[in-house]
């Protein structure tokens, strides 16, 4: 999710920090790219992969549609998806700051 945000925002240092994380995760270069640019991965499980549109849909339409709705409570809870939005909002603060200070990935780490 914190990687759709950042794509989203095309917060260079959010991208960087948490492509690194991913990878760390063991998601492929191929994987982290595709999130980045805010496409899904082949590689995400399918609670990944949904949890993905759901941070897509909040941030880029700032609304979730009845069926990905349903498809959350089914795979989340209602709990869960108040602690979906309860990320969305913190990391949507995170990368405004990251942009309104222009808070740029290290030097030398290439953009994807």
């Amino acid at each position: 999710m914190i990687l759709s945000f950042g794509s989203v925002w095309q917060a260079d240092y959010e991208l960087y920090a948490h492509g690194a994380s991913a990878h760390a995760a063991g998601l492929s270069a191929e994987a982290v790219a595709a999130l980045k640019s805010g496409r899904l991965s082949a590689e995400l499980t399918p609670q990944e992969a949904l949890a993905q549109r759901l941070a897509l849909a909040l941030t880029q339409r700032r609304a979730v549609d009845d069926g990905l709705y349903r498809e959350g409570v089914a795979s989340f809870g209602e709990g869960g998806l108040v602690d979906l939005v309860v990320l969305a909002g913190c990391y949507e603060l995170i990368c405004g700051l990251l942009n309104l200070f222009t808070i740029p990935a290290p030097a030398g780490e290439p953009k994807e």
